[in-house]
């Protein structure tokens, strides 16, 4: 049986970044978009993303759709 990957979540407080990122895996290219930035490793999968300004207010708001996007992603 394979093993999902683990990922962790963190939050900058300082400079308000929230960062979702798989565990142990490496980025070799990144993409921005609007306040986000996607890291991909060798094979084009997402590892990390980060989001610049984010607010957990906002977040509060859009929750279910964060949901959804982890679904699509399936870190």
């Amino acid at each position: 049986m394979k093993r999902k990957n683990e990922f962790s979540i963190s939050y900058n407080k300082e400079n308000s970044i929230f960062s979702l990122a798989v565990e142990g895996a490496k980025s070799v290219d990144s993409d921005i978009r609007g306040n986000a930035v996607i890291d991909y490793d060798q094979n084009g999968n997402i590892v990390r993303i980060d989001l610049h300004n984010f607010s957990f207010d906002e977040f509060k708001k859009s929750e279910k759709a964060l949901k959804n996007v982890i679904n699509v992603i399936k870190l």
